[in-house]
């Protein structure tokens, strides 16, 4: 069956229908954008915009957009953020919930993490609305934020470097999209990055070189905290599973018998994986036992 939970920041999916001795529950998370042409004023083929809006930062010139290169930005955009986010996690379902039944044995199915990006010129109906600005070719850099894009930020860009004087590369808009979802910098709730502070300030982008390279650092490397949208909306769905399962999930056992889970749904971690991790007999879940290979009829 396919149940959706809808957050602030996103909608949320997960389809059990696909589940089997071999094949995981998948959990699809939507983000919808509302994109947002700024364009110089006084419909100008040429003007200037300040870094990150603010009108007390420098400004960098820009150029109009033409529907050509509007079109092929936000398609870029789309798809490029889509493929690094979708597909790259398993977690492994320590909530019990979610059992169903395969010939004669019955399974604790994982979940496959999935990724969707939706955009369009409206901005009503969105997870949320972002502006971008077209850069003049004589500029190279501009401030932009999550909700404030430059026509450079799907490109590879380098953001900082290394101990070693390595240059470390960052796509923009797939860190940013990664703010969308809920994640903060790298290095948050360090001693140099408290929590309570300005949380944009250079070290909390990292200071080692394994968090400078992070995804939510100033690089593209994917971690397993990452995975923390999805498992915030896997929490979300195992307690729907126990507290109002019978109209949602239809599941096969007794209210009582689920109602007995709520205590595990609550307590559940949702651990991340970031290989194949496939559905566990009631035995192999209850003994803890991964399987990440496996040869099984569907």
């Amino acid at each position: 069956m396919k149940s959706t939970i809808k957050f602030p920041k996103f909608d949320a999916e997960l389809d059990t229908d696909v589940c089997s001795a071999s094949n995981n529950a998948e959990l699809t998370l939507t983000l919808r954008l509302g994109f947002t042409q700024i364009n110089p004023a006084a419909g100008a083929n040429e003007g200037t915009y300040h870094d990150y809006g603010d009108v007390n930062d420098p400004t960098r010139k820009i150029i109009k957009w033409t529907a050509t290169e509007w079109a092929n930005w936000k398609a870029n955009f789309l798809s490029s953020a889509q493929s690094y986010w979708n597909g790259k996690f398993w977690l492994v379902n320590d909530s019990g919930c979610f059992a169903f039944t395969s010939g004669m044995q019955t399974y604790i199915p994982n979940i496959f993490c999935k990724f969707k990006l939706v955009g369009s010129d409206s901005t009503v109906g969105n997870h949320h609305n972002i502006s971008v600005v077209r850069l003049h070719a004589s500029e190279n850099w501009f401030g932009s934020h999550s909700t404030l894009y430059d026509s450079m930020d799907t490109k590879s860009n380098e953001k900082g470097t290394d101990s070693a004087g390595k240059k470390i590369m960052q796509k923009a808009h797939v860190h940013e999209v990664g703010h969308l979802m809920g994640l903060g910098h790298v290095d948050i709730g360090k001693a140099h990055c408290p929590a309570s502070s300005d949380t944009n300030l250079k070290p909390c982008y990292g200071v080692s070189d394994a968090d400078k390279n992070s995804v939510m650092g100033s690089g593209m490397q994917l971690r397993d905290e990452h995975s923390e949208p999805w498992r915030e909306a896997a929490r979300a769905f195992s307690l729907a599973y126990v507290l109002i399962a019978p109209p949602t999930f239809m599941p096969m056992m007794p209210l009582f018998q689920l109602m007995g889970k709520l205590p595990q749904a609550i307590s559940a971690v949702w651990p991340a994986k970031r290989r194949r991790h496939y559905p566990r007999t009631l035995a192999e879940a209850t003994a803890g036992t991964l399987i990440t290979a496996l040869k099984r009829a569907a």
